[in-house]
C-alpha cells in the first residue's frame, strides 16, 4: 500500500520511535495528504465547468443578438 517497504521486518517494540514515526506518517500525514489532491481536484474541475459554461453562455448572447 506504501512505497517503502514496513517498518521493521522484525514486530517492533512498544516504544520504538522509528516505528511510532512511520505510523504517525501512515495514519496521520497521508489522509491529508490525498485530501489536499482530491480537493485539488475538484477545484480544477469546477473552475473548468464554469469557464465553459460562461463560454456557452457568451456565444447564446453573440448569436441572439445578430
Amino acid at each position: 500500500m506504501y512505497w517503502y517497504p514496513p517498518y521493521p521486518l522484525v514486530p517492533p517494540t512498544p516504544y520504538d520511535p522509528m516505528y511510532l514515526m512511520a505510523s504517525a506518517f501512515q495514519w496521520m500525514i497521508y489522509p491529508y495528504y490525498w485530501m489536499f489532491y482530491t480537493e485539488a481536484y475538484r477545484v480544477a474541475l469546477e473552475s473548468w465547468k464554469k469557464a465553459f459554461e460562461a463560454f456557452a453562455k457568451s456565444l447564446e448572447q453573440a448569436t441572439s443578438t445578430k
